[in-house]
């Protein structure tokens, strides 16, 4: 028999228990080298699935969404534009033309907000663009495809980038294709592969059973399904009537001005670390004093703590 000295114990053991050994071995030790903080070392090491890079993320200043948010990304005001481009050009439209489309959730208290600001180049269920369908008059209800052999009856705002429905990660992939992703059913087919109408646009895929789209992604503004939004159409005056920004107010980030500051010019601002230094100055200053207060409280023994008052909560 094959045989060789072990090492560790001064004993004669086969090879093929030695190799197994040494397999589990390389099995248990790291896969990417790690500091004395047991942190990975920052770095592109090559791997089975190719070359992988490890960014050094820096702890974020404060439990904040913009702390976060800085400490994961380096170019965190170039993102931030890139990501908004479409909604700020759909605000663009709107202020030029009057006319205001919207996807929002249809149950009641979501419906009171957008998921989406549309331009002309979203993309509809059909597969085509919005500036590929009907322009709106203000009398019609839904804007019908104009392309030829194209049955989709009114434009329905379905999202196109992944950023849109939460998946993040697959802009990071090598082969990943901005220009052909397209969100999918439940049933593995993407929405172009279902009948543009009628409701619950069935499955065209060859042998596919499904009988309606139900969206496999949420919407990443408020974690509902595709089936529970509808895509609004209306005009500025609709819109004030029922207490909806319109203009300028309708910008992402209106209600933190320094926030979409940086959202439309991608300039960044070092002094805008969390979401109260986004505010107007007098609304930062209520808030700012709000907390302070709450601190205080905290700090208080629990039995000289002020109860809430019972009418404030009728």
């Amino acid at each position: 028999m094959d045989k060789k000295m072990d090492k560790k114990s001064d004993k004669i053991v086969p090879r093929k228990q030695m190799g197994i050994r040494q397999a589990r071995e390389d099995s248990d030790r790291p896969f990417f080298p790690t500091g004395r903080d047991g942190n990975i070392i920052p770095g592109t090491y090559k791997t089975p699935v190719g070359e992988v890079r490890i960014k050094k993320i820096e702890p974020p200043k404060s439990f904040d969404v913009i702390s976060l948010a800085r400490s994961m990304n380096e170019d965190f005001a170039a993102k931030t534009k890139q990501l908004f481009n479409p909604e700020v050009e759909a605000v663009r439209e709107a202020i030029r033309t009057g006319t205001y489309i919207a996807y929002r959730p249809t149950d009641k208290p979501w419906d009171q907000q957008d998921c989406q600001r549309v331009c002309s180049t979203s993309r509809c269920f059909c597969g085509h663009l919005l500036n590929l369908h009907e322009t709106f008059t203000g009398k019609q209800l839904s804007l019908k495809c104009q392309q030829a052999g194209c049955i989709c009856k009114g434009f329905k705002f379905i999202p196109s980038r992944p950023e849109e429905v939460g998946e993040y990660w697959l802009v990071k992939r090598r082969d990943f294709d901005r220009n052909t992703y397209r969100v999918k059913c439940k049933c593995k087919h993407t929405h172009e592969e279902h009948v543009a109408d009628p409701t619950p646009y069935r499955c065209n895929a060859k042998g596919c059973g499904c009988l309606g789209f139900s969206s496999a992604f949420l919407c990443a503004a408020c974690d509902k399904h595709w089936n529970e939004h509808q895509t609004v159409i209306e005009t500025e005056s609709e819109r004030k009537a029922q207490g909806r920004p319109v203009g300028e107010a309708w910008f992402p980030f209106a209600e933190l001005p320094e926030l979409a500051k940086i959202a439309l010019t991608g300039i960044d601002n070092p002094d805008i670390q969390t979401l109260a230094d986004a505010l107007p100055p007098e609304t930062r200053q209520n808030f700012l004093e709000q907390q302070e207060q709450q601190q205080q409280q905290l700090q208080q023994p629990k039995n000289q703590r002020a109860l809430p008052d019972p009418k404030s909560r009728r």
